[in-house]
């Protein structure tokens, strides 16, 4: 995991309400650590956990059950660390690096996966450190990038 959230806005957003960590849930190995991070940081802040994932149009309803258990066990265990935090859950169906943007506008850290270029270009199907990268360009919040 990298130190300090980057990227656009320098400085976490508070509103009345109770802000949001939102937590870009990678599937696959990372997706534990990102959840982790998110927990960290919504301890910090005072926040609740947005755990968010983005699926392909088209994916099938195993595919997306396994996505939805994988993200749910991964929460599960980092909330061990910090049972009284609060969580939501969303799943959407898009572009990850998009919607990921779209929901750090109101959020006051993003966590998302980190990942190298090679590993986009062919052993990382998910492209993470694309998406990343596409985030600490865009994000309306600070972005922290969780590497393997």
């Amino acid at each position: 995991m990298t130190g300090a959230p980057l990227g656009n806005g320098g400085t976490a957003r508070q509103s009345p309400t109770t802000p949001d960590v939102v937590a870009g849930m990678p599937f696959g190995p990372l997706a534990p650590s990102v959840a982790r991070a998110a927990v960290h940081e919504a301890v910090r802040y005072g926040a609740r956990v947005r755990f968010l994932q983005v699926l392909q149009a088209g994916t099938s309803d195993q595919a997306r059950a396994g996505a939805d258990d994988q993200t749910f066990s991964a929460a599960l265990r980092a909330l061990r660390e910090a049972p009284r935090v609060r969580v939501a859950f969303e799943t959407v169906v898009g572009e990850a690096e998009q919607i990921f943007v779209e929901r750090s506008r109101e959020a006051v850290v993003l966590v998302v996966a980190g990942g190298s270029p090679a590993q986009d270009a062919g052993e990382d199907r998910f492209g993470a450190g694309a998406i990343a990268e596409y985030c600490l360009g865009h994000a309306g919040c600070p972005v922290l990038v969780v590497e393997r």
